[in-house]
């Protein structure tokens, strides 16, 4: 009898360690797919902003002119030390070639013609000094002397200044350095080729720094009217679909082609992390029409559509809660809630049909 209730509580023990063991993985498992949940999908505060149509244009990622440098040659010579390329990131001052020629000696032998001249002028200034203190001279002497020191000062300077803009720091060389940092965008010289005064009107390289980019698009003449300066813009790409920048219009061309019937605008983009290249295709939509009220705005990617009715997923801490909406205006981009959202809320704006089945 005894052994019969020894062998019953070893049972119990051992079937109530198993349930225990798959309470504990099933509660692992619940928490990694939480975690999981976590990194896939964003949430998004509700704002209130005025009820808005779209315009979508399509548009190139385009250098900011305004951090745009461009590096020419001061000279003809032949190059050599060009080691960088197009999309190489250069710092500023960091050399980018080297042109072995003529005129830049010339540049380095009128300096030291200017310095063999100062050092003449300075000996003759002591010599006129020392020989009106002793009577052999006078002050009208020692102030011509004076004069051509001065004069042969400035002429050093002006020439070594000259060499400092041209970058004829080296002797019989130009050297051409990065004036800022960024990303080479464009190059025009190679190695061992000659650059002669008929080939020396394009710039040898041109350097962006991309932390700030513009987006150039098309508007067909019928839409003009619909576009004003600082305009919101959301700009998507497809290097990055699951991405939007945002920014707005800051010009708009009074000039329209004849031929396309289309007019440029530009919208200015911050770009920190250096992810809009130049050339990239983008489509820029913008916030036109506005009709004067403000309403409840979510992302339009936030808002489900189920069975006739309108649905977003409310974050509310590690909480997630489905919630009946009414839409009052919608876009690519955004869409206005008239009733059941408040403003400050947070709603799932990626990948919210993950737990939209799951939230309560």
């Amino acid at each position: 009898m005894k052994r019969i209730e020894m062998l019953t509580m070893t049972i119990a023990v051992i079937v109530l360690a198993a349930c225990t063991g798959k309470d504990s993985q099933a509660a692992k498992e619940k928490a990694l797919d939480e975690q999981g949940k976590n990194r896939v999908i964003e949430t998004t505060a509700v704002t209130e902003r005025p009820v808005s149509d779209e315009l979508e244009l399509n548009g190139e990622v385009a250098c900011d002119e305004q951090l745009l440098r461009k590096v020419y040659i001061p000279c003809t010579g032949r190059v050599s030390g060009v080691t960088h390329v197009v999309g190489d990131y250069v710092k500023a001052g960091a050399l980018l070639g080297i042109v072995h020629s003529e005129q830049a000696a010339d540049y380095h032998k009128g300096i030291a013609d200017a310095d063999a001249e100062l050092r003449m002028a300075n000996r003759e200034y002591q010599m006129q000094r020392d020989m009106r203190a002793s009577g052999m001279a006078s002050d009208k002497d020692v102030e011509a002397a004076h004069s051509r020191v001065t004069m042969a000062q400035a002429e050093r300077s002006r020439l070594s200044a000259v060499a400092s803009i041209e970058g004829l720091a080296g002797r019989a060389n130009a050297l051409l350095r990065a004036p800022i940092s960024g990303y080479i965008t464009a190059t025009n010289i190679f190695n061992d080729s000659y650059v002669s005064e008929d080939t020396n009107n394009e710039p040898a390289f041109e350097i962006a720094d991309l932390r700030r980019v513009w987006i150039v698009a098309d508007v067909y003449e019928s839409d003009i009217s619909k576009i004003h300066t600082g305009d919101p813009v959301i700009v998507t790409t497809v290097a990055y679909q699951d991405k939007k920048f945002t920014g707005r219009v800051d010009k708009i061309n009074n000039v329209l082609d004849s031929d396309s019937r289309t007019m440029k605008i530009r919208v200015t983009l911050n770009n920190p992390h250096g992810l809009l290249k130049p050339g990239m295709f983008a489509t820029a939509h913008i916030m036109t029409r506005h009709y004067g009220k403000s309403l409840c705005c979510v992302p339009t990617e936030s808002v489900i559509f189920e069975n006739g009715h309108n649905y977003v997923v409310v974050a509310n801490g590690k909480k997630y809660g489905r919630r009946a909406i009414q839409v009052a205006h919608n876009s690519t981009a955004f869409t206005w809630v008239s009733a059941g959202l408040r403003p400050h809320e947070n709603v799932v704006s990626k990948n919210a049909l993950l737990i939209f089945n799951h939230a309560s």
